[in-house]
Order: structure tokens, then sequence, then C-alpha cells
């Protein structure tokens, strides 16, 4: 079954060229959120305590979770794990973590945990933290914040199932709109 990238006109079946609305198209809403937050999560931490957002983000889960293993910090806070590695290597050669060998743990893990410093550092940004959550959530109702996440978590449930061919409950949304139609010969 072929598909195809037009529709047809309200006037009958003259076809119009399609393309992707990007302001409605949900990968590209998702991305340009992300990075602008990432952009100026990372000019926060670097200027006001010169650390990179990855820093600050292992340092948060540590605080969270407590003592982790480097394993527990990438994978449940879903970071890449040479970074992680590297960012480690970093934050402990600055005193704010110390890694030590977990004699308990079969695959030979370390624990990662908050030294003196890093949880000073940490407990110092906390409160600005909040604060700037709060400053981007500004005007929403917490309805309206628990739908954005119960949605997000919806769609990254919904991911694999991206590549399928067929797989329900498909939605009538299209992010689609008259294609530009001043064509180049």
């Amino acid at each position: 079954m072929e598909k195809t990238r037009k529709a047809t006109s309200g006037t009958g079946s003259t076809p119009v060229p399609q393309a992707i609305d990007f302001e409605r198209y949900v990968p590209t809403v998702v991305s340009r959120l992300s990075m602008k937050l990432r952009a100026s999560a990372k000019d926060y931490f670097q200027d006001s305590y010169g650390i990179t957002l990855l820093d600050w983000r292992i340092m948060s889960f540590i605080a969270a979770e407590g003592p982790s293993s480097a394993y527990d910090i990438w994978t449940l806070g879903t970071l890449d794990k040479a970074a992680v590695s590297r960012a480690l290597r970093i934050l402990a050669e600055r005193g704010l973590i110390a890694i030590r060998n977990d004699r308990k743990s079969a695959r030979r893990r370390s624990t990662v945990a908050l030294t003196k410093a890093g949880r000073q550092l940490h407990d110092r940004s906390f409160d600005e933290i909040v604060l700037r959550h709060q400053r981007l959530v500004g005007g929403l109702t917490r309805e309206q914040i628990d739908a954005f996440i119960w949605t997000a978590q919806h769609l990254e449930g919904r991911i694999a199932l991206m590549a399928k061919d067929t797989e329900p409950p498909l939605s009538t949304f299209k992010p689609t709109k008259a294609a530009f139609s001043d064509e180049v010969k």
C-alpha cells in the first residue's frame, strides 16, 4: 500500500501537496524545548557554580538517591555512560564526590557519594533550582503540569511503536500543512 503526501483541497479532488508543520510536529516541539532548557541550564550552572549541567544532574541524583553506583547514575538518571564516567572523574578530582569500591558488589562496582563540599554545593544551589522550575511552569495549574508529565511519559512509552507499520491506537492528528508551492524548475 503506497502512502501519499497529498491531501485533497476543500473544493474537491485536487491534491494539495503536504509538508510537516514543525510548529505542531511533536518530536520537533519537544526537541526545541529540550535544547532551550539545556542551553539555559548549561549557562546557569557554569556561570553560577562553575559546574556543568551533567555535573549537577549527577550530584542531584546522588543527593536524592544516596550513594549510588555509576551504573545506577547513568541508567536510572538516563544519562550517557561515557559522559558520566568522565564527569565522575572530574567531580572526584574537584573533591565534590568520593568514589569507593563496593566490597559487597559481585560485579566490583564502585559507590559514588557526595563529599561535604559536594553536599554544600548541592544545598547552595537547591533553592535557586526550585525557583527556576517555578518560573518555568509559572502560569500553569498543577493539573496542567500533571497532564504535561503524563503526556511526556506516554510519548516516551510509545517511541518504540513509531517504527511499526500498524500499532493501534493510532492518532488521527496529522502535523501537516500545505507545502510551499513555488518550485524551482
